[in-house]
């Protein structure tokens, strides 16, 4: 290969913002949420780290973990569902390059007999909360020329689950919602994208594992729960998780855009 189209690889393998800023994760204070700021925290390119969470004592926790750790993090209580407090997550550090939005809640019940509050509540985090706290972070992004952020979805958008009808509906609409946006600010430099984990060992992941003995048993499937067999034959860590995030905001992705990265284990066979 010629010197010039050496250059030209090279530069596409680093596209996009390479030094060391402001990360923010957004439903930082518990399971996929907190290794996620754990992890992204020692990337490189994080020179500091925002954490929001509606649960201001856990995320205070997470972010005084880290700073014990020699880290500069900050901590701040944020409901994604109150547009004032969105902006004022997003004023405090507009400056942010990449963004985690790992926000997100769920509660089970049959279909026949979930409840329109319920519903409704799943939906306004998930897809509604989720969505503008990408929207706010996007526009700045774009006034400056750039930026990244990655949602986490779920398979559960592709794959019907049992007792799952609302947060089924909102990983969907997040998931479909956030590639909108992405086509329009990609033009300006901003990269949007997300994960779908499949069962991850989580506080959340336990209550939805009701029907099973334990989380790890997922792994083997349930006909009772229309619950397929995960290929690789056990369940995602929050790890798994916040590696394929970190994927996804740092530099190594800079021409991966509008892209859900399933982390499943194979359960949906690549479907």
């Amino acid at each position: 290969m010629s010197a010039a189209p050496r250059a030209v690889a090279d530069a596409a393998l680093t596209a996009g913002p390479a030094e060391a800023g402001t990360t923010v994760v957004v439903g930082a204070a518990q399971g996929i949420g907190a290794e996620v700021a754990r992890h992204l925290a020692r990337m490189g390119w994080t020179q500091k780290i925002v954490l929001a969470d509606i649960d201001g004592d856990a995320v205070d926790a997470v972010a005084g973990e880290l700073c014990r750790d020699g880290v500069e993090a900050a901590a701040l209580r944020v409901d994604v569902t109150d547009p004032a407090q969105v902006n004022a997550l997003v004023a405090a550090s507009r400056e942010a390059e990449r963004v985690a939005i790992v926000a997100g809640t769920f509660a089970p019940a049959p279909a026949l007999e979930v409840e329109r509050d319920q519903f409704r509540r799943i939906v306004d985090v998930n897809l509604h909360g989720v969505y503008f706290v990408a929207q706010a972070y996007a526009r700045e992004m774009a006034g400056r020329g750039g930026g990244s952020i990655a949602g986490v979805a779920s398979i559960a958008a592709r794959m019907p689950r049992m007792r799952q009808a609302a947060y089924c509906a909102s990983k969907a609409g997040m998931r479909q919602a956030l590639r909108v946006l992405g086509m329009e600010v990609v033009g300006r430099g901003v990269r949007i994208n997300t994960v779908s984990p499949g069962a991850t060992d989580t506080p959340m992941m336990r209550t939805l594992a009701s029907d099973h003995a334990s989380v790890d048993s997922l792994a083997q499937g349930s006909l009772e729960a229309m619950r397929p067999r995960i290929p690789d034959g056990r369940v995602a860590t929050p790890g798994d998780v916040a590696e394929a995030l970190a994927y996804l905001l740092g530099p190594e992705s800079g021409h991966v855009v509008l892209q859900d990265l399933v982390v499943d284990g194979g359960e949906l066979l690549g479907l």
